[in-house]
């Protein structure tokens, strides 16, 4: 994108705003035109006084526009900086709800941290131009497009001074930019690599502590930062160069227009005030060029940033819902998982061609190896990802055809990690159904078995977590997510692993829970401890993303397969047991 492109697409965010903006705007093209006539009457002054002539009469003019400037710029300046300020808020507010809206699937990809950073930046970035656009850039240019005219009409020869000061301006800036572009542009993917990593060790900070990272990271930092400095160094250097050439530039043009305007006066062709009054058109030539190279200079470092964020913002858009995404309904819990294929790039994991199909009501465990696509695919089921090939049905309704809120508003889902947010232990139950009493929450929490640890904590239910709920134990996590899911009452269930942070007593009176959640509920169990499945109604074991056993629990131990092969190396199943099982009923891929 090219600067005007960049900065023609801030202002679009304005728009909201445009009335107000507008009468900023307006409010300040009148003050540059107020600014443009008081070098003029100054020289009037001058006139009449070396004249003897009447003074007072533009002495009060003069002052007149004064005070009115300024206290018509503190007051337009004010409404620049409430709008500028609250425009900022908003977008902060409107890009975290599109952001966070967005597939896990993108966040991924894209990263957190890396999201996170663009829109913080780009937040700055935008405000700054917003406040000096309403400010000055739209009052600069008008100041400056009808400066040099003005000038024109008073003496053309100390005018083409000022003419060509402002080309000398254009040159150096035009100059400066080209030589900086791909150094500006460095310098950002520096600041993404610096944030995200204090973002990821902020993140892991336990495990720095505990492997007595703290100085290794801290000297990573340090060179990251390094990195940043030396591609930074030069385009400021250059900055400054193009600073010391404007200053120059201006030094020889108020010398030059003192000597012509000295020997026009000494030749009797203009008036002293003439002298004068271009000598203050030359400073404020010279003011509205420098907020000119600042502007410029504003944009231009403003956009590797906002390039960035649009990139962002269009990735957003791509991947939003098409409008006429159906709600799923009422949902009764039938699930089909039609010849299901989807693979991650880069490696071979995924799923291939799956295809079963589980009962409203029914318990399906999904059992195998690591790497298998358990979690897969359930992330499919979930729309996490969506199916290469093949198809996803509830109840009949292909999920890729309906609202992901309405989707995930039929499935509870119990993690492997708890999710628990930095809230109290009330809010974080409350996740899973917005508007939920404390009666309710204090059922859920007792389904749970966290009832009993809850009640023992000084503060109850209105307890903090801590980030990532780190003031409680893993199984008590687990326990409050479990109480979530439970108060959701979702009509399909998700156990991903949900008892594995559990110790042999709690995880006994959690299934009893669970047991109870499960009833009337098509729920999917994935697990690694192969006892917790024993209960399914189906279990589909896979292996390199597809399905090499499905039956029941029963029919897959007495087959011999692969699943009795893990339930023998697992203790469940023992030699004795296995002599006479013969593969028969069970399922192939």
């Amino acid at each position: 994108m090219t600067l005007f492109q960049v900065y023609a697409r801030a202002l679009r965010y304005l728009a909201k705003n445009k009335w107000r903006v507008g009468a900023v705007v307006v409010a300040n093209i009148v003050l540059a035109v107020i600014t443009i006539a008081e070098p003029i009457l100054f020289g009037r002054i001058i006139d009449a006084i070396s004249s003897g002539g009447t003074v007072t009469p533009v002495l009060i003019l003069w002052a007149g526009f004064g005070v009115f400037n300024t206290v018509a710029y503190v007051l337009v300046s004010r409404e620049a900086d409430r709008l500028a300020h609250g425009r900022r808020a908003s977008l902060l507010t409107e890009a975290f709800g599109r952001i966070i809206s967005m597939p896990l699937a993108w966040h991924h990809t894209r990263g957190t941290s890396n999201a996170l950073h663009t829109l913080l930046r780009a937040a700055e970035s935008l405000f700054g131009l917003w406040l000096e656009f309403m400010r000055t850039h739209l009052a600069t240019a008008v100041a400056l497009v009808l400066l040099i005219p003005t000038a024109i009409s008073m003496d053309w020869r100390l005018s083409l001074v000022l003419l060509v000061l402002s080309i000398l301006y254009w040159i150096i800036g035009v100059t400066v930019m080209n030589r900086t572009k791909e150094g500006q542009a460095s310098v950002e993917n520096h600041y993404h690599t610096v944030f995200s990593h204090v973002s990821d060790a902020i993140s892991n900070v336990s495990v720095l502590h505990s492997y007595n990272r703290i100085e290794a990271e801290t000297l990573a930092l340090k060179d990251y930062t390094k990195d940043l400095l030396a591609a930074q160094y030069p385009v400021l250097d250059w900055w400054a160069l193009a600073g010391a050439l404007n200053r120059t530039a201006s030094t020889v043009s108020m010398g030059v227009i003192l000597v012509i305007g000295t020997l026009l006066v000494q030749r009797g062709e203009i008036r002293v005030g003439d002298v004068v009054a271009f000598i203050g058109f030359a400073n404020l030539l010279i003011g509205r060029l420098d907020l000119l190279r600042q502007f410029a200079t504003q944009i231009f470092e403003a956009r590797s940033k906002l390039e960035d964020f649009f990139a962002l913002e269009d990735s957003v858009e791509e991947r939003a819902e098409p409008a006429d995404a159906a709600d799923l309904g009422e949902v009764r819990g039938e699930v089909e998982f039609r010849d299901v294929s989807f693979g991650f790039a880069n490696t071979t994991q995924g799923v291939h061609n799956v295809s079963f199909t589980a009962r409203a009501g029914e318990t399906v465990a999904i059992v195998g190896p690591t790497g298998a696509g358990k979690t897969t695919l359930i992330n499919l089921l979930q729309r996490v990802y969506d199916p290469q090939e093949g198809k996803i049905l509830i109840d009949g309704v292909d999920i890729g055809k309906v609202t992901r809120k309405s989707l995930r508003h039929s499935i509870a889902t119990v993690f492997q990690d708890a999710g628990l947010l930095n809230r109290s232990i009330s809010e974080n139950i409350r996740l899973g159904r917005e508007g939920a009493s404390e009666e309710e929450i204090a059922k859920a929490a007792e389904a749970a078995a966290a009832a009993e640890f809850i009640e023992t904590r000084l503060n109850g239910y209105e307890t903090p977590v801590g980030e990532r709920g780190n003031r409680l134990s893993g199984g008590e996590r687990q326990r409050i997510a479990i109480a979530r899911a439970i108060l959701k009452n979702a009509p399909i269930l998700v156990l991903d692993e949900a008892t594995s942070a559990l110790d042999v007593e709690t995880e006994a009176r959690v299934k009893t829970a669970i047991d109870r959640l499960r009833e009337n509920r098509t729920t999917f169990i994935i697990a690694h401890r192969l006892s917790t499945v024993r209960d399914a109604n189906k279990v589909i074991f896979l292996e390199n993303g597809r399905v090499a056993e499905m039956g029941s629990y029963d029919e897959l131990s007495e087959s011999g397969g692969r699943f009795a092969s893990l339930l023998k190396a697992s203790g469940i199943l023992t030699d004795d047991e296995a002599k006479d099982h013969t593969p028969s009923e069970a399922q192939p891929a």
